[in-house]
């Protein structure tokens, strides 16, 4: 067989450590007749004239030239022959490619357990999502709480939920992390008050952070979420500029100019040292409004500010009264998810956002407060207790009054099974497998929706690598030329040092004449 010049890919990042220990490199075949193909976890992508392969289970990731996709086409085998040559040799080491036959679902779960024990979860709660009050002073349109009755957190279940923290606190660890969710928290702020003062004063340590629509705030208030609350962040939706913000988050009508008084806080709530996440919701009916909401806050906040802002787009999704918060429904168009796609990439032209890549690059072992139960839950404000920020009523195990209902607890806590038509899915190790997921549940086409978020954050590192190689060879580039200017400099210097060195020449004795004789001289001359 002839052999092909050697291409080598060029490794943008080598993949999760924990995985490449645990999987090792893979052996070639012993035998030149097996059958390989493509891993079932390799997810593959053109941009800018190159083909981008992620591995997404080890999280290796490679760049290709095009003429070498014919190794990652869907349904091509090869024989082991091939490995005879060094890039599909490394491809197969590297797992990308794989024996025919290989149950990589298995492989997958098997993995995964592992890093599960490994991980050596605390023995106690560290996690909490709170609801101090189910009220809001908002009525969003897309609300998934909209039908669900308001309800404040009595003196006695915050008592009761302060207690329940206390009876499971952390063994081996002290601090703990409380979400702020709602309603809107802060219309039950005295609630937050009294559980902080609580915990506080049972000597518990805690982080927090917070969901909120953000008009409630004042100065002093933001002071207090920050240092008495120890908030660290807060996400707030912005949905247009001021009209069309007031006119989807239908404020009760004590609040005044709602835009303006958000955007204040945010600023208040910025200097108080809390990062402030600011979520673009989308649609049809405010896509081109967005990039004003875009270009607004750009020239609204200092340089120093946005250190403290994260900006991103999100689309709606499903009718009033739905929406769970993972996963658009069936109904959201392709059109719209393009167009979020783009937004987001304007708001990271605008340096409003930095993609998190340590997601990207770590292989997870828990994807929702399901699947470590242990150390997660939510209290809503009747003081019960769920297994999911969805709030189901089959995820509910027990109240903070009476404890947790060990059956209950049991059933929720059961091991999830791997749903079928997952198996063979590029995106298992990216997507929760967990057969009671109410997103999934909801919205079983969930392959477009993780498809446009890893282009999009792929795209972003191989163009922050681009960068970063243009801004290095412009940097060689001008190390060369002031190296040059220095040498010429250097030479010139040399040459005008020896020029002053050198001995002048003896002058000539110039010929004497009389004076008295000039008239003689001059005539001899002549």
């Amino acid at each position: 067989m002839e052999r092909r010049e050697t291409i080598r890919p060029v490794c943008l990042f080598p993949g999760d450590p924990r995985v490449r220990m645990l999987l090792g490199k893979q052996k070639l075949p012993t035998s030149a007749e097996e059958t390989i193909r493509k891993s079932s976890f390799v997810y593959t992508f053109i941009t800018e004239g190159v083909c981008i392969v992620f591995h997404m289970l080890t999280r290796e990731l490679l760049v290709l030239p095009l003429q070498e996709m014919e190794y990652f086409e869907d349904g091509r085998f090869f024989q082991s022959s091939v490995l005879e040559e060094e890039l599909p040799a490394k491809l197969y080491e590297d797992h990308f490619l794989v024996p025919e036959h290989t149950q990589e679902d298995q492989i997958y779960l098997e993995l995964k357990d592992i890093l599960v024990l490994k991980e050596e979860l605390p023995r106690g709660i560290t996690q909490y999502v709170i609801l101090p009050t189910t009220t809001c002073n908002a009525r969003c349109f897309y609300c998934f709480e909209q039908g669900m009755q308001y309800h404040k957190m009595t003196p006695e279940t915050v008592e009761d939920t302060i207690r329940f923290v206390q009876l499971h606190k952390p063994l081996d660890r002290k601090k703990i992390h409380i979400h702020w969710f709602g309603g809107e928290p802060m219309c039950a702020a005295d609630n937050i008050d009294r559980i902080c003062a609580g915990l506080t004063k049972a000597g518990l340590e805690f982080t927090a952070e917070m969901t909120s629509n953000g008009s409630l705030f004042t100065e002093e208030s933001a002071q207090k979420a920050a240092h008495v609350w120890k908030i660290e962040k807060i996400q707030i939706t912005l949905d247009g500029m001021a009209e069309e913000y007031a006119r989807r988050k239908r404020y009760s009508k004590l609040l005044k100019d709602p835009f303006q008084t958000v955007i204040r806080n945010i600023h208040l709530l910025i200097a108080a040292g809390i990062l402030v996440s600011v979520r673009l919701n989308v649609d049809e009916n405010n896509l081109q409004e967005i990039y004003q909401v875009i270009d607004y806050l750009k020239k609204e906040f200092t340089e120093e500010e946005l250190h403290k802002l994260h900006v991103y787009a999100h689309s709606l999704f499903g009718q009033p009264g739905e929406g769970l918060d993972a996963c658009p429904v069936k109904m959201g168009s392709d059109t719209l998810e393009a167009h979020v796609l783009k937004i987001n990439e304007y708001i990271l032209k605008n340096g409003l956002t930095f993609p998190d890549l340590d997601s990207l690059f770590n292989l997870k072992s828990h994807f929702c407060m399901v699947t470590a139960l242990e150390c997660n839950v939510l209290i809503d404000a009747a003081g019960r207790l769920f297994a999911c920020d969805a709030m189901p009523e089959d995820m509910r195990y027990g109240d903070v009054k009476n404890g947790i209902d060990t059956d209950a607890w049991n059933r929720v806590a059961s091991r999830c099974q791997l749903r079928q038509e997952c198996r063979h899915c590029v995106f298992l190790p990216e997507c929760t497998e967990f057969d009671r997921c109410p997103n999934r549940i909801a919205y079983d086409d969930c392959f477009k929706q993780e498809k446009r978020k890893l282009e999009s954050e792929l795209r972003f590192v191989y163009m922050s690598h681009q960068e970063q190689n243009e801004h290095r060879d412009q940097k060689n580039q001008k190390n060369q030329e002031d190296q040059k200017f220095q040498e010429d400099q250097e030479d010139q210097e040399d040459h005008m040092d020896q020029k002053l060195e050198k001995p002048a020449e003896p002058m000539q004795a110039a010929t004497e004449v009389n004076p008295f004789q000039r008239e003689e001289a001059i005539h001899v001359s002549d």
